[in-house]
């Protein structure tokens, strides 16, 4: 309870200090040019300060925002203040599309995806982890990251020269669909209701195997889009229904996770590649014992997210036939694991 508090206080004491900053702190990661890599790589060879910024689109009270913080802290215990990770969440630098092609520029150093975003910029195993109902349960999901499936999977990466840098997971959210006004329960049911997905190819392609109208919409603009009739649903871990209020423009969860998608945090390579050895592992360091705070706080929080929609008054519907549904997107394996077969049967095997 300590540390939840002790993280809250953080959290404000951020929000007060970017209030203060006001958009000029924004504007300056904006518009980084190449004169702050040069002074970047001046400050890691020097022992000066260095300045990180870590951009998401995730809401100020959600427990990957939580982690992020705790990010910042280890860096700067680690560092002895050195090091300072400044963090943007909730959309603060835009969308995630912008955050990431700012990450691969280098004007913010660093950010959390999915696996279906890092995949559509080139590094094509790693959908295979975004690949509805691929995952039996959360264990299951868990296994392929520790493994070394999952290890190579971050190598990848690197390797592919998108000049981003894996440095880990974070323990995946299980991903449900939820919608406005209909109660759900079966394939039929989802036919032709047009489903916000995010703006990836994996989203869109499971979506419409599904029969359903694939809106392609940002975040930011998911509440209003709901509210207003765009769409009739949408997907999110029970967590973001939660934080971001989505319960007030919906009524009917679907009691599935399709999904359990991790969270990966990555930096830019050329970044990471002109810090110290030390300072290297200062982050990584903190990057591994953050990954573990995170699954500490996220499985302690998980219970919680179901009593709190609940509560808000919305309603969990138990699939007819699951199976249906794992049918209807059986395509999409062969169709996203191209070049990668050996890897999609190592995951699925890890379940038996």
């Amino acid at each position: 309870m300590k540390k939840i508090i002790a993280m809250a206080m953080a959290l404000i004491m951020t929000c007060a200090l970017a209030a203060c900053g006001g958009s000029g702190t924004q504007a300056t990661a904006a518009t980084a040019t190449g004169d702050n890599a040069q002074q970047t790589t001046a400050a890691a060879s020097s022992g000066e300060k260095i300045v990180i910024k870590l951009a998401d689109v995730q809401a100020e009270n959600d427990v990957e925002t939580l982690f992020e913080y705790k990010f910042a802290e280890l860096v700067s215990e680690k560092s002895g203040g050195r090091i300072e990770v400044q963090v943007f969440p909730a959309g603060q630098m835009g969308e995630m599309a912008d955050i990431l092609t700012s990450v691969q520029m280098g004007s913010i150093q660093m950010t959390r995806t999915n696996p279906s975003w890092l995949a559509d910029a080139g590094v094509g195993s790693i959908n295979i982890l975004a690949l509805p109902f691929i995952f039996k349960d959360l264990e299951h999901a868990n296994q392929v990251l520790d493994s070394d499936v999952g290890k190579q999977m971050l190598q990848e990466i690197e390797d592919k020269n998108i000049q981003v840098k894996g440095l880990g997971y974070l323990e995946p959210s299980g991903r449900y669909f939820f919608f406005k006004n209909k109660e759900v329960s079966s394939l039929a049911d989802i036919k032709n209701l047009k489903i916000r997905v995010q703006t990836n190819s994996l989203a869109t392609s499971m979506v419409e195997h599904l029969g359903a109208s694939a809106t392609p919409i940002s975040y930011s603009e998911l509440y209003s889009s709901l509210q207003t009739g765009i769409v009739d649903g949408a997907d999110n871990p029970l967590k973001g229904i939660l934080n971001m209020s989505f319960y007030e423009v919906g009524k009917y969860v679907l009691d599935m996770a399709h999904q359990y998608e991790a969270s990966i945090i990555i930096m830019n390579t050329d970044f990471f590649n002109k810090l110290s050895a030390e300072d290297q592992k200062i982050i990584q360091e903190a990057m591994d014992e953050g990954a573990e705070y995170y699954k500490q706080i996220a499985e302690e929080a998980l219970d919680g997210y179901r009593t709190g929609l609940e509560e808000k008054g919305m309603v969990f519907v138990t699939p007819d036939d699951p199976q249906e549904w794992m049918d209807a997107v059986q395509p999409m394996y062969a169709d996203f694991s191209k070049g990668y077969e050996d890897v999609l049967q190592q995951v699925i095997d890890m379940q038996k």
